[in-house]
């Protein structure tokens, strides 16, 4: 796969890039020692197993099993091929080089589909942003928009459109541009006509927001109703908002608003601006909120926090300020505390304000300095959110809210805070501080003696926890061969020590052995041992390459030396010869109880003649 390329086009990519630096852009890296770790994007995990080693420019799993170099990550991660993930290296790291994308292997027929879909959505895209921008049908839209703040290179960055109100209007687009109705039907933006098979634009009337994946293209879209003027009002109830339904582009489950644009920034300061959406995404976007992102009206998912576990530490909650987004942000703070990744906060809008009513109202400067300067802490929001929902001149609700307070409290961190609202509880309830601390205590005591319980016991618990997967066991036999392969990849004198001590020498692990067979013909075509990410290029079997990378990722410190090459060839044929002799003698036992007295003294002589060679090897 990887002679479509000339070979010093890939070197030129691997030397000038930095498999850190790429990776970092898709995973939040933390430096450890002398590697780099952060939570898998592959699975999902508590703790993080994902290592990426800057000196030998590969990663590795340690739960999934996944690894490889910079190519195989990016095609794993983008699901894109070799000569696509070569490429898009050299485009991460601003090299310069012509690639044909052209020549790579056929798509998959999902993959196509998914193709075809998104030139779909692009030209809908284009069409509705024409629509908005230089037509006469667009002009109420347009003017409506500049009127809410909307400036011509904010409406270009969103590529916001508008959808004539001619439902037949887009499908009639499609159709010149030859797609075909299957696949205009597949892409959610239009539905059935009830009396005909005509197929209508589902958002005809509205404006458009495109609705962009990771990687800025359009996947879907949202349409917002034009405010309708009084003499226009009717019995009609029709939702001011209205998405694409689930496709195969499309989960609103795994979508975050405006993700493409934000997660530079978002890696960057490693925090995002979590708002319940798009329009208040754009409007503090064009305020100078660079990291903000929107889960599309909807309550926050397991699915979306997930994207953000692997991006960023600190999030912060700006929701509507009526009933209904003071419920969605405690849902959310929930969610995320639960998960235990992040350091949550709120940017609470009072009096009933959503972050674009602020931004209107108040300017830009005023909602800047309010996100940075006047957040609450996750115990401050749940705090008020208590009081809202308690009528606090009722001593029993008073008594409640004191217990759920000092409860929350037992599970902040810091004793400073801690110290800081005990007193302002004391102050707020006029109670002496002495007495809050003692039940906070009881309460401290209480929640610790039900975490014990609840946590199975464990000895010599290391500090730096990694979920290991289920998966079979690996022998010592098969441990001590990966220390073999680990030496032969990166020292020339373990192959002239092999060759010395057993020139005939096999690995009895299979996979072992055909990583064995390829590795020599690779150093003997290079001439030279190392160059690992190189070899796992050449590597089609994705779990070959895996057991490469692991086994690549093991440090053994001390040198190469003939003693160490010769123990590991004396314990290999010792266990190997030990395994056939069990396997004789309980051939030998069957044998017996067959009465096959003939194959029970073939047998015999077998095993007489490996007791020797087992003799042989231990003196």
């Amino acid at each position: 796969m990887a002679t479509r390329i000339p070979e010093e086009t890939i070197n030129k990519i691997r030397t000038e890039t930095n498999i850190v630096d790429v990776i970092s852009q898709y995973v939040q890296l933390k430096k450890r020692g002398k590697n780099y770790f952060g939570f898998c994007p592959f699975h999902d995990e508590r703790t993080p197993s994902f290592s990426v080693t800057d000196e030998k420019q590969i990663f590795h799993c340690f739960s999934c099993g996944r690894g490889g170099n910079i190519f195989t990550f990016l095609m794993e991660i983008e699901s894109i091929s070799f000569v696509e993930s070569v490429k898009k290296a050299a485009d991460l790291s601003g090299v310069s080089v012509q690639i044909d994308t052209h020549i790579d292997q056929p798509r998959s027929e999902l993959q196509t589909k998914k193709d075809q879909l998104l030139a779909v959505h692009e030209s809908a895209t284009a069409f509705y942003h024409q629509v908005l921008m230089n037509t006469v049908t667009g002009e109420e839209a347009l003017k409506y928009l500049k009127e809410r703040g909307f400036t011509t290179e904010l409406l270009e960055e969103f590529q916001i459109g508008f959808s004539p109100s001619d439902k037949t209007a887009t499908q009639q687009i499609m159709k010149q541009r030859n797609y075909s109705e299957q696949l205009m039907r597949e892409s959610g933006i239009f539905s059935d006509r009830t009396d005909s098979d005509e197929l209508l634009d589902r958002f005809a009337s509205r404006i458009i927001f495109p609705l962009r994946n990771e990687k800025g293209q359009t996947i879907a879209f949202s349409g917002r109703t034009l405010p309708k003027k009084a003499l226009e009002s009717s019995d009609f109830h029709e939702a001011k908002y209205l998405n694409s339904p689930e496709t195969v582009l499309f989960s609103k489950r795994n979508y975050l608003f405006n993700l493409d644009k934000a997660r530079v920034q978002m890696r960057k300061t490693s925090e995002v601006v979590l708002f319940e959406g798009y329009m208040d995404v754009i409007s503090a976007w064009n305020a100078g909120v660079k990291n903000g992102v929107a889960s599309m009206g909807t309550a926050l998912t397991e699915e979306q926090i997930r994207i953000l576990n692997k991006m960023v530490d600190s999030v912060v909650i700006t929701f509507d300020g009526d009933r209904a987004g003071l419920e969605a942000t405690k849902k959310a703070v929930d969610l995320l505390n639960d998960s235990r990744h992040f350091e949550v906060s709120v940017f609470p809008m009072l009096g009933g304000m959503d972050p674009d009513d602020y931004i209107q109202q108040k300017g830009a400067p005023a909602f800047l300095e309010g996100l940075s300067n006047q957040r609450e802490s996750s115990f401050q929001f749940q705090s008020r959110y208590l009081k809202a929902n308690l009528d606090l001149d009722s001593e029993t609700n008073r008594l409640v809210y004191l217990e759920k307070v000092l409860r929350m409290l037992v599970e902040v961190d810091s004793i400073i805070e801690r110290e800081l609202y005990l007193n302002e509880l004391s102050e707020e309830f006029e109670l002496d501080p002495a007495v809050l601390k003692n039940q906070l205590l009881i309460y401290q005591q209480e929640f610790m003696l039900t975490n014990k319980r609840n946590t199975k016991p464990s000895s010599d618990k290391p500090t730096f926890v990694i979920d290991m997967p289920i998966q079979q066991q690996m022998t010592k036999s098969d441990l001590t061969e990966r220390q073999l392969l680990n030496r032969l990849f990166h020292h020339e004198e373990a192959w002239h020590y092999l060759n010395k001590l057993s020139p005939d020498f096999n690995f009895t692990n299979e996979q072992h052995q055909t990583i064995y067979l390829l590795y020599s013909a690779f150093h003997d075509e290079m001439q030279s041992v190392g160059f690992v990410p190189q070899f796992l290029d050449r590597l089609k079997d994705s779990s070959m390459g895996a057991i490469v990378t692991e086994i690549t990722m093991n440090e053994i410190q001390s040198e190469v030396t003939e003693q160490e090459i010769a123990d590991i060839l004396s314990y290999l044929e010792n266990t190997s010869l030990m395994d056939q002799l069990k396997q004789k003698n309980q051939a030998m036992k069957q044998a017996t109880r067959n009465l096959d007295m003939d194959k029970a003294k073939s047998l015999l002589q077998e095993i007489i003649f490996l007791n020797r060679e087992l003799k042989k090897t231990k003196k």
